[in-house]
């Protein structure tokens, strides 16, 4: 080793160098191999903390700790819950594919017409809302209201005691006419304490105006009708249950 060689070795400037506690001096490359160090115990630490998270339940030792025979059985059990679990899985979309299609399910039918009256000009108006899938034809709705006027009608002209109660015998029930015959009742007792509203109910012609009719189901038909007694507007209730292949009125109320 020459001189130069001893003047290229000691050629570092003082910042080159570091002092440990103990009063050492220690180069640049020294540095360096410190730096390493400590990034390797870095990784090691990032390692552990990943082990750590996995959540482990001895399984993989009791596994190894089995005879053949339950390793075989253990995966046979293994494969049916991952079976049982896509089955569900699957099951799951389909009942939220249902739902989406019951979202976009076209709008349930109903039923709108007008029909003519004996008065010159003059029209009845019926809406029929159906709250359940069904069709039913325009003649059979069209028939089933004009039922509905019937009855009602005949139900104001028993009230007015120029009919009968058993006219509404085929189409009413009889503790409806009962109640009806019981207003009957009250309209003869005595026309002279009568109130001037009750008068024109015994007088006036009776009229249909609108019908608004909702069918909760096949058997159940709920009513709001519209009459003119005269010029006096008056409204009503109806329900109507289906016995057989007829429509009868269990419930009738007239305001």
């Amino acid at each position: 080793m020459n001189a130069n060689d001893d003047y290229r070795h000691d050629d570092h400037d003082e910042d080159d160098y570091r002092y440990d506690e103990d009063g050492c001096r220690h180069d640049e490359d020294d540095r360096r191999h410190d730096d390493f160090a400590a990034a390797d115990a870095v990784d090691e630490t990032d390692d552990a903390d990943e082990e750590e998270d996995v959540l482990d339940l001895g399984l993989a030792a009791f596994y190894e700790e089995m005879d053949e025979r339950s390793c075989r059985e253990f995966d046979e059990a293994v494969e049916r819950d991952r079976r049982r679990a896509e089955r569900a899985r699957i099951e799951d979309m389909r009942a939220v594919d249902r739902m989406q299609r019951g979202a976009r399910r076209r709008a349930l039918p109903s039923y709108d017409g007008d029909i003519p009256l004996a008065v010159r000009d003059e029209s009845l108006h019926y809406h029929v809302q159906l709250c359940f899938e069904h069709e039913y034809t325009d003649a059979y709705i069209r028939n089933l209201v004009m039922q509905i006027c019937r009855t009602i009608c005949a139900a104001v002209e028993v009230m007015r005691a120029r009919q009968t109660g058993s006219s509404l015998a085929k189409y009413v029930r009889p503790e409806c006419i009962r109640r009806i015959e019981t207003m009957r009742s009250v309209l003869e007792g005595n026309p002279d304490q009568l109130p001037a509203p009750a008068l024109r109910l015994r007088y006036a012609p009776v009229m249909p105006r609108l019908v608004h009719a909702m069918m909760l189901n096949e058997q159940t038909l709920e009513i709001s009708i519209h009459i003119t007694l005269g010029a006096t507007p008056h409204c009503g209730n109806m329900r109507l249950v289906r016995h057989g292949s007829r429509w009868v009125c269990d419930m009738i109320d007239l305001g």
